[in-house]
């Protein structure tokens, strides 16, 4: 073996050595909505490089993410928990000591593990760097923008691979972490992806649009804003489609992918008023909460698309099932391999005798000055989808019923009592199980007046 890697130096799989464990590489795409991608359906070219992967992979049609903003989704992604379990819901909420994340697990296996997060709130005080050898945020200044771009993550993820990391054993195994901000607002998307995919119009002013959204001042956007936004936004997609691209050149270059497992997925959506309202974090509606998601996997085949509903707290179990890990006690989320294995639908169910699973999104309190949640919980059972709107000051419930098959955009709510009932009941009876195994109390971190003015230029709200 010694003689071959010394004849072969130059190959891949030589250099990155023998590893009893494959490399782990995660990729979260913040504020990427999953009908940006021609893998889901969109024509107008954004995401090339994804599109690639999804026929390498195993693409999710049907991903929901825990809830439709980046600190109780996160949170949920790394625990495999709902944020009625973990209590991170607000802006100073930490994960608690006590919760087990997916880093700890593959930490524990021997990983060397690294995270790079261009979103400045995941931060380590904050419990997001739990298992991580290397977990490093970054905030952008306001000469450069407020927004930290994929070629700072690339280049600091490779040094750290490079130099930090290869002061361990050549045996282990890596698990690399990152999360990409280009979708986030505000929208100023670099060229050529600006000139390629943004739009104009007459009276359209991007830069008072772009801070517009820092407000909760829906009604005041125009048709006109709203679709130079999105154009915006659209070019942001794209450019990060190009950024990922370059990293996973630079991954493979020095044989990180060389038998990796590979996730690719984003936190949340955005909106762009189809329900009204811009932006993420207000409501549980689809165009905030379905996600992409695409698998490749030493062992899966690659070019399958699974319509299964399933979950982003589904992400880690399946991971640990694909390195050959049991899963957590801890974890809430099923594996998502015997979905990828299986050869018919009919087949996997007679094997496993279990119904399919519900998806379940929440939207706690955010800890905003204002309350304007138009929704608390969701529950995605087959095509049909149940909202718990929250209407008025007092937040009266008042449930909604979409027929996600026939109605995608969530446009006509289907006023059926006996579905409702039944759904809502389901829901009722799932959440108080959950709720037996959460964390008996939130915890909270510190964030400083200058993190919280930094926060407010992406659109937060305190």
């Amino acid at each position: 073996m010694l003689l071959a890697c010394a004849l072969l130096a130059l190959l891949p799989s030589c250099r990155s050595g023998h590893r009893s464990k494959p490399n782990v590489l995660f990729v979260v795409i913040d504020t990427l909505r999953a009908d940006r991608l021609g893998a889901y359906g969109n024509d107008r070219g954004l995401t090339p490089f994804f599109d690639e992967l999804a026929k390498k992979g195993v693409v999710f049609r049907n991903t929901y993410a825990a809830s439709s903003w980046t600190v109780p989704s996160v949170a949920s992604i790394f625990t495999s928990r709902f944020p009625f379990q973990h209590h991170v819901a607000t802006f100073d909420s930490k994960i608690a000591d006590a919760e087990v994340t997916l880093a700890e697990k593959l930490e524990g296996a021997g990983y060397d593990t690294g995270g790079f997060s261009a979103n400045f709130r995941l931060a380590k005080a904050l419990g997001y760097g739990q298992g991580f050898r290397r977990w490093s945020t970054y905030a952008g200044t306001e000469q450069q923008g407020v927004k930290v771009r994929g070629d700072r993550l690339r280049a600091e993820s490779l040094t750290w691979l490079a130099g930090e990391a290869d002061k361990t054993p050549s045996s282990a195994p890596h698990l690399l972490y990152l999360q990409y901000m280009e979708p986030h607002s505000p929208y100023e998307p670099p060229e050529p992806y600006r000139s390629r995919f943004a739009r104009s119009a007459p009276g359209v002013d991007v830069a008072a649009a772009n801070a517009q959204l820092r407000t909760l001042n829906f009604k005041a956007f125009s048709a006109d804003e709203v679709d130079v936004l999105q154009s915006l936004y659209d070019g942001e997609v794209a450019s990060v489609d190009g950024e990922v691209r370059a990293l996973f050149a630079a991954l493979e270059e020095r044989g990180f992918l060389n038998g990796a497992v590979v996730i690719v997925t984003a936190d949340h959506g955005e909106e762009f008023k189809e329900h009204g309202r811009m932006a993420h974090g207000h409501d549980l509606y689809n165009e905030t909460i379905h996600v992409p998601l695409i698998v490749l996997a030493p062992g899966i085949d690659g070019g399958k698309v699974i319509n299964d509903n399933v979950s982003l707290v589904d992400i880690a179990p399946t991971i640990l099932d694909l390195i050959g890990l049991p899963k957590q006690p801890t974890f809430e989320g099923r594996s998502l391999v015997p979905l990828m294995k299986r050869k018919s639908l009919v087949k996997w169910l007679l094997h496993t005798r279990n119904p399919l699973p519900d998806v379940i999104s929440e939207l706690p309190k955010t800890g905003s000055r204002l309350d304007i949640r138009a929704h608390s919980e969701a529950l995605v059972r087959g095509r049909n989808k149940l909202l718990i709107g929250l209407r008025g000051r007092e937040k009266k419930e008042v449930p909604e019923l979409y027929d996600l098959a026939a109605d995608p955009g969530e446009t006509k709510n289907l006023h059926r009592p006996n579905a409702i009932r039944t759904l809502r009941t389901a829901l009722q009876k799932e959440t108080a199980a959950l709720a037996e195994r959460a964390n008996p109390a939130a915890e909270t971190g510190s964030v400083d007046e200058a993190t919280k003015e930094k926060l407010r230029a992406l659109g937060y709200h305190f």
